[in-house]
């Protein structure tokens, strides 16, 4: 596909396939990112180690990000 093609495309998206969509390209982008699988690979060892969140705590920290707007 052609990028005049693939603009087209994004162009007739709704704004939730559209945000589907920039999610999906920021994921390829980091997938082969050495600093980013580094990363990623220090908080699975963290969370095997046993820290890690309840579904409480979660919600709490979502519920005070929301307040945020964050």
């Amino acid at each position: 596909m052609t990028t005049a093609r693939l603009k087209l495309a994004v162009d007739a998206m709704t704004p939730s396939e559209r945000a589907f969509v920039g999610a999906y390209l920021q994921h390829l982008a980091r997938v082969d990112d050495p600093l980013h699988k580094a990363r990623l690979g220090a908080r699975m060892r963290r969370m095997d180690a046993g820290k890690k969140v309840s579904l409480e705590q979660a919600r709490r920290l979502h519920h005070a990000l929301a307040a945020e707007k964050l």
